[in-house]
């Protein structure tokens, strides 16, 4: 296979997104965020090579690689080789109740969409903003105690955060709001079960949710829950597609890969591939 990528954004793409664009917020019921990102891909972009790796997950594809977290749990799945397949298909693996299967799914649907020929359609196309420098503008854990700080100044009060997961580098996050953090294995530094959603999520002022509510699920739901929120989906396994906005979030702080060969090393090795120095931090809202 040559190493010729697929081409820029057809001019067709996201069509429909743009003619729903005015409704966002919409609730998303059921499949239907996962099938509005999976329907909007080619169906002629074949994937080259995929791995599932301890923590993290990638899928390779002619038009570049997409990572996701290797999220446990769930059924299990028998997989069938991924090489030449079409990368759609295997987006479809997203909708798998194996999370683990689930994951590559999520991975190939992110090598499709964080790249920056989609990143950049999308700002010139709905008017997004997209901030990928590697400086405080595209560290939300740098910009969000700013933001939070206004608020503070117009409510007289700190904001109510409301965080779906842990992630690293949240300290300044902590300090600057009244921060909960919600998980589904209670550690150490972690305040509420992740059961407690339905109930402390409605009443937030931001809500932060990790990318690997794709793979497990329970996005959608988040989603309508922070409904009145300001949320914004955070880390690599976040697919920084318009679809998200219509299912009303309203900044996500994704990635995408600049070193293929560099970033499957590191998840070959059982890494982080954003250790590895071959991805970008970029802000679409």
């Amino acid at each position: 296979m040559d190493d010729e990528r697929a081409p820029i954004c057809d001019p067709l793409f996201h069509l429909s997104t743009l003619v729903d664009f005015f409704v966002k917020g919409a609730v998303m019921a059921g499949w239907e965020l996962y099938d509005r990102l999976i329907d909007e891909m080619p169906k002629d972009v074949l994937v080259r090579s995929a791995c599932m790796g301890a923590h993290w997950s990638y899928v390779e594809a002619d038009c570049g690689t997409g990572v996701a977290s290797t999220c446990r749990g769930g059924t299990r799945e028998r997989l069938e080789d991924m090489v030449a397949r079409p990368l759609c298909e295997i987006a479809k693996l997203s909708k798998s109740w194996d999370f683990e299967v689930a994951s590559l799914g999520v991975a190939a649907i992110n090598a499709w969409y964080n790249r920056c020929e989609c990143l950049d359609y999308c700002a010139v196309k709905f008017g997004f903003s997209c901030c990928g420098k590697p400086d405080l503008q595209s560290d939300p854990f740098q910009y969000l105690p700013r933001r939070f700080k206004e608020f503070e100044l117009q409510k007289g009060r700190q904001p109510r955060v409301v965080s779906v997961g842990r992630f690293p580098g949240d300290k300044n996050i902590a300090e600057s709001s009244d921060y909960l953090v919600l998980e589904r294995s209670l550690r150490e530094g972690y305040n509420l079960p992740d059961s407690a959603c339905e109930y402390v999520i409605p009443e937030a002022d931001f809500v932060l949710i990790t990318g690997m509510t794709e793979a497990n699920k329970t996005l959608p739901r988040l989603l309508e829950l922070a409904s009145k929120a300001y949320t914004i989906l955070i880390g690599p396994s976040a697919t920084l597609a318009a679809p998200l906005f219509l299912a009303d979030v309203d900044e996500i702080a994704g990635s995408i890969v600049e070193d293929s060969e560099q970033v499957k090393s590191f998840i070959e090795l059982g890494n982080s591939p954003l250790r590895s120095g071959g991805m970008r931090v970029c802000v679409l809202s």
